[in-house]
């Protein structure tokens, strides 16, 4: 352990328009010839919205969507992350390359992050004393990004409408901040720290709030992966990230990276 003789620390959405039949009746044979065609042209509409609800081959589609994230960060140095709500929206556009296969790239707002919640002890000494302290953080970690998501959707033909998906993801940090209150007590400590126990001996309790911005890197990289299921071009898209980069960036950096869940819902418009 390295010596040191204080210790710190330092948390630090075509437009629809409406489509009005106006239909003049003669007589009887014609309402029901006009009847026929309207059904049959009802029938040929549907199919159609049908094959593009699946995956429209040979074309682009756009998906605005909007939901909720369950993020936090795993792997971190310490057991301290847990999980916090966000937003999430945006929009994707997908290319049909075949009955089963679209490729989609997308441009997302995603609020992501932890919540602060855990121990931290320390063990510090100098040549002749060592002293123990044990600090217990309450707060909350927000780092907002625009993801960028590759994927390839497997469109399963067994269940209509069911697709499998996996990418990667490129985000760009637009905003962080870390806001945490920390109430520290030093259980042990030499005689040369005694003013920091009070009159009836006792370990001093102290308590403050720390808030810092640029704590995290402005780049994380990883792989999406997930599920979704499209009826009547209403889609609910549930997808799992996996982050491969080490956020922190402050001086001492933890090795967390960012988790998350995001459940939106969406509306395909064939372009």
């Amino acid at each position: 352990m390295k010596r040191s003789k204080y210790a710190e620390i330092w948390f630090s959405h075509k437009k629809y328009v409406p489509l009005q039949h106006i239909i003049k009746v003669y007589h009887k044979k014609e309402v029901k010839e006009m009847m026929k065609r309207l059904f049959a042209l009802v029938a040929i509409l549907s199919l159609t919205v049908c094959v593009k609800a699946q995956n429209p081959v040979g074309q682009f589609s756009l998906r605005p969507m909007a939901g909720v994230n369950i993020s936090t960060l795993a792997n971190g140095d310490f057991d301290m992350y847990r999980t916090k709500a966000g937003f999430t929206g945006g929009i994707e556009m997908e290319y049909g390359a075949n009955r089963w296969l679209g490729v989609s790239a997308g441009l997302v707002y995603s609020q992501q992050g932890a919540k602060v919640d855990g121990a931290l002890s320390v063990l510090s000494y100098d040549d002749e004393f060592e002293y123990y302290s044990v600090t217990k953080m309450d707060g909350k970690l927000k780092c907002d990004y625009i993801n960028i998501p590759v994927m390839a959707n497997i469109y399963i033909p067994a269940v209509k409408g069911l697709a499998v998906k996996a990418g990667v993801q490129l985000g760009i940090l637009v905003n962080d901040q870390i806001s945490v209150e920390t109430n520290t007590i030093v259980e042990r400590v030499p005689l040369e720290y005694f003013k920091t126990y009070n009159s009836e001996g006792y370990p001093l309790f102290t308590s403050k709030n720390v808030s810092q911005s640029n704590v995290c890197k402005s780049v994380d990289f990883g792989i999406p992966v997930g599920l979704s299921y499209e009826f009547k071009n209403i889609t609910l898209d549930a997808r799992y990230y996996f982050g491969l980069t080490k956020i922190d960036k402050t001086e001492n950096p933890d090795n967390a990276k960012n988790r998350y869940l995001s459940i939106t819902l969406g509306y395909r418009f064939g372009l």
